[in-house]
């Protein structure tokens, strides 16, 4: 290549390549972020938990009582999960059914109560007939930016109750606790009984 030719071509390639900058430039500053969501829903990003005592209706008023106290149930019968999944998990239809096929909606009289027709039975039969989940309204939220697994707290040995209250005596369940990092960071510090201690940095919740 000659001498003159370079004199022409470097400053050519120069000149491109400020024009393509300049242009990279201009498009990222005026370009759209490919999702832009709007409406998040109620269980959108929230810089906070959900309220203690929050209680919403159910579409199935389903009776802790009956089933701990009466029958004796395990809470991992129902929230199987609960021990090996960062999820506590929400019994299947089926897992209902297991026992609502034989035990139908028609109550007879028993324990004092008169006989009577159980709407919650009902209602779960409706969901099986229909194939259909029972959508469940959730309690209990912690912040987007939050990661609690329930495994690592029930191997722990720290009991449901702990967290949730006594569950086995609500009617209606409702959120016992704060669920707030100072109230989080309070356990793990030790200030509970029975005195359970964890790393508290914040790379054990927030990661």
């Amino acid at each position: 290549m000659t001498k003159r030719r370079k004199r022409v071509v470097v400053p050519g390639l120069a000149a491109l390549a400020v024009v393509a900058v300049l242009l990279s430039a201009y498009t990222g500053a005026t370009q759209q972020p490919d999702t832009v969501i709007k409406d998040r829903g109620s269980w959108g990003y929230s810089a906070g938990s959900s309220p203690q005592g929050r209680s919403p209706i159910q579409p199935i008023a389903f009776p802790h009582p009956t089933h701990v106290q009466t029958l004796g149930m395990n809470c991992l019968y129902c929230h199987f999960s609960a021990n090996k999944s960062p999820d506590p998990g929400m019994p299947a239809v089926g897992t209902c059914m297991g026992c609502h096929l034989v035990i139908g909606p028609n109550r007879p009289a028993m324990n004092g109560r008169p006989a009577r027709k159980s709407e919650g039975i009902a209602t779960l039969q409706k969901y099986w007939a229909q194939k259909k989940p029972v959508p469940w309204v959730r309690i209990h939220h912690v912040p987007d930016y939050v990661n609690f697994a329930h495994m690592p707290h029930i191997n722990a040995g720290v009991t449901c109750q702990t967290c949730h209250g006594q569950v086995q005596q609500m009617n209606r369940v409702y959120q016992y606790a704060s669920l707030n990092m100072g109230w989080c960071i309070n356990c793990h510090v030790g200030n509970v009984n029975p005195k359970w201690k964890a790393r508290y940095d914040c790379s054990v919740c927030h990661y």
